[in-house]
């Protein structure tokens, strides 16, 4: 909590940001957030990965942003946080 992160190259790769790739749209501006509050995956199973096990919930600076690991539909924000693999810290 506390840290600044952006995109990783896995989660612009993934089908729900894609629209954030500085490859297809590189007239964009880099995202840039704050993870506010992480969270204990509450559905755990032994197949579980430890990527899959925290939730991050981030807040971007950035207007245009995804609300969650799926893009930025509205119907996405009830459930708006990211895994591990899709954030980047920020050096």
């Amino acid at each position: 909590v506390g840290d600044l992160v952006t995109l990783s190259s896995y989660g612009k790769k993934s089908s729900g940001l894609s629209a954030w790739n500085d490859r297809l749209y590189p007239n964009k501006p880099q995202l840039l957030g704050l993870v506010v509050r992480t969270e204990d995956n509450p559905n755990i199973r032994s197949w579980t990965s430890k990527n899959e096990s925290t939730y991050y919930y981030v807040n971007w600076i950035n207007k245009d942003c995804p609300a969650s690991r799926w893009g930025s539909a509205a119907y996405y924000r009830n459930n708006a946080y990211f895994l591990r693999n899709d954030l980047k810290f920020v050096k």
